[in-house]
């Protein structure tokens, strides 16, 4: 829009319910044009993923413009919101990476869901040499090749997978 079509709708005939309007689009427009990209860093620089960083700032930026009215410092609370998007972030691409989902049908029998999820609840890398010795019937030696893993590595892993697994399926 050019200016002058602004100032004609900011006149005193548009009312001041449009002038407020206009003027806290003008604020938030100039915020974001200040602090979107630093803010972008900021957040590039907490997830190391230009994407996911990007969407965390939309999604701050999203919520400042919903709150506006109710903020006194918006610039504090679009880092606020940046921060806080970029460690749920983290938390949850730590929980995908820890328990990975396994496909369970209708048929999978009781106790064997319980293996299920208690062997998704195995880091993967200990996960992947308990699958890989007991289901496909690996062995040690195979898996280290296979995992370009060293022997010690892929011994110790199947013993503190196994363990976890009892822990977790003894009563």
């Amino acid at each position: 829009m050019h200016a002058t079509t602004v100032e004609a709708l900011v006149s005193e005939e548009a009312g001041p319910r449009l002038r407020a309007a206009t003027d806290v689009d003008a604020a938030f427009d100039a915020l974001f044009q200040r602090e979107r990209v630093p803010m972008v860093r900021v957040a590039y620089l907490l997830v190391g993923s230009e994407s996911l960083a990007e969407e965390i700032v939309q999604d701050a930026f999203a919520a400042v413009y919903v709150r506006w009215a109710r903020i006194d410092n918006p610039g504090g609370f679009l880092r606020q919101c940046v921060v806080n998007g970029a460690r749920s972030a983290l938390r949850r691409r730590a929980l995908e990476k820890r328990k990975a989902p396994l496909l369970v049908d209708d048929r999978t029998a009781p106790a064997g869901r319980e293996l299920l999820d208690a062997l998704a609840a195995l880091p993967i890398g200990w996960r992947s040499v308990v699958v890989l010795r007991f289901y496909e019937g690996m062995s040690q030696e195979e898996i280290a090749v296979a995992l370009d893993m060293r022997l010690g590595t892929v011994k110790s892993s199947l013993h503190r997978g196994l363990a976890r697994l009892r822990e977790a399926l003894e009563p």
